[in-house]
């Protein structure tokens, strides 16, 4: 897969490749994940694309149903060829009776004479014959360009079959390690209830909690136990839904009977905070439509299916012309018809014929007529249906640059929280060293900016998943 060139190949190279924008620090700790995965595979989301491309049974069989296709259109090229055909054969006849092969005749003035013939009980015969129709309306002509089209057409399904398969890994990889952010932050959401828990314990016995106090950290405990079982869940049906487009063996992977605690079967290395978003203000809106409108395989199914409309009135008319063809022939026979009176049983005697032929099917018009009425009909069905589709192909792209707009504001607004939670962090921890909050009011401070954290990470997917779909929609991608 290579970028395709032009203005915004600069822009759009590193949203192919699904990277984000570098992560602070703070952020790179509190997102590590505590599930060992230093032995697993590593897992890149190129990788997890090409091995998609590869295996799927969907882009196989349109591999598949293109080669028949062109196949098909190889026959087609065939017909330009004259038609010749050869046969041969051999008839055995019953004998005859004498009076059937003697001639008796009386030509005055000299006289009556008789002419006995023998009889030929084995017929050999050996013909080749020639046809090369050199009008036939443009029959064969629009056959051709109908069959290119077609193959043009199982081509592009093929592309766009590839196109959607390799958003959807992107987006399932994605989720992936969104779902393998969200373990590791719940698992340290648990280590700190499980702290707090530890905590309020101590107080209450130093009698400056209460019991109400620990039943509540043992209810928060619960659910911090409790969603990290949903999380645990979560990242195996991603890893499931990944694995399953990769076309990998689920049954060998046994994601779905792991301990819920158990390392995912392979370690995604591509980070979303290591990839370069775009700057919205750079986002060449008509740029992005034009180049759609030009690349994207649907666009260009729609405009083949219009000129296969086109074609095909130009074959229904082919019925309202005549047909002219040259014929010949040539026959090794024995006996040959054309030779009368053949006496040598032994002799094969060659003969040729060449001719012109003129046809026309009068009675076929009004069904031709019809038919041409109804191909101009489906043609005007095909510009209409190729205009609905280039307006969907647009709307597309506009959405795909309101939503990586939206994305990208909501990352940054996310961002700017992040500093607030850790000056809020930093206050509590002075107001516990100062004696006026306790300590479960700074375990609750860590969880926020760890949930903020958390947060930023969760813009920095939905922004590179915002702009794969935006090279999906503009196919500012190539694919052999």
């Amino acid at each position: 897969m290579v970028p395709a060139a032009g203005p915004l190949a600069g822009l759009l190279a590193a949203a192919i490749g699904m990277l984000m924008l570098a992560a602070p620090a703070a952020a790179q700790q509190t997102t590590a994940t505590t599930v060992a995965t230093g032995s697993l595979p590593k897992l890149t989301i190129d990788e997890a694309v090409s091995s998609a491309l590869s295996k799927d049974p969907g882009v196989i069989g349109a591999d598949l149903d293109w080669l028949s296709t062109s196949a098909k259109e190889d026959s087609v090229k065939w017909k330009r060829l004259p038609s010749l055909s050869a046969s041969g054969g051999y008839t055995r006849l019953s004998e005859l009776p004498a009076s059937d092969t003697a001639i008796s005749a009386n030509v005055p003035p000299f006289g009556s004479f008789s002419l006995a013939l023998p009889s030929l009980l084995n017929v050999f015969s050996f013909d080749l014959n020639l046809s090369y129709p050199i009008y036939d309306g443009n029959r064969v002509k629009e056959s051709i360009a109908i069959a290119g089209l077609q193959t043009q057409a199982k081509d592009v399904s093929r592309e766009t079959v590839k196109r959607s398969l390799a958003f959807d890994v992107r987006r399932a990889y994605w989720e992936a390690v969104r779902a393998t952010y969200n373990r590791s932050t719940l698992e340290q959401n648990l280590e700190l209830m499980k702290k707090d828990v530890a905590l309020v314990g101590q107080q209450l016995g130093q009698g400056v909690a209460t019991r109400a106090d620990q039943l509540a950290a043992q209810m928060r405990l619960e659910q911090a136990s409790e969603d990290l079982g949903d999380a645990q869940a979560a990242q195996r049906r991603a890893f499931l839904t990944l694995a399953s487009l990769m076309g990998r063996d689920l049954a060998s992977l046994k994601i779905s009977t792991a301990a819920p605690d158990a390392a995912p079967p392979f370690e995604l290395s591509t980070k979303p905070e290591e990839s370069t978003l775009p700057d919205p203000s750079a986002v060449d809106e008509a740029d992005l439509v034009s180049g759609a409108l030009a690349r994207r395989p649907e666009t260009r199914a729609a405009e083949l299916s219009r000129k296969l409309a086109e074609h095909s009135i130009e074959l229904s008319r082919a019925a309202l012309y005549p047909t002219v063809a040259v014929t010949g022939s040539y026959t090794l026979a024995d006996p040959n018809q054309r030779v009368p009176f053949q006496t040598d049983p032994t002799l094969f005697t060659g003969t040729w014929a060449v001719g012109l032929t003129l046809s026309y099917d009068v009675g076929g018009v009004p069904a031709a007529l019809d038919d041409i009425k109804a191909q101009t009909l489906a043609a005007s069905k095909a510009k209409a249906d190729e205009d609905r589709q280039r307006s969907a192909v647009e709307m597309d792209v506009e959405s795909c640059i309101v939503d990586l707009e939206r994305a990208l504001r909501d990352l940054d607004s996310t961002r700017a929280m992040v500093a607030q939670a850790e000056e809020n962090l930093r206050v509590m921890q002075g107001r516990v060293a100062a004696g006026t909050a306790k300590d479960i009011d700074l375990s609750s401070s860590e969880f926020d900016l760890l949930r903020m954290n958390f947060a930023v990470t969760n813009r920095r997917i939905d922004a590179v998943i915002a702009q794969a779909n935006l090279v999906r929609a503009a196919a500012s991608e190539e694919f052999k």
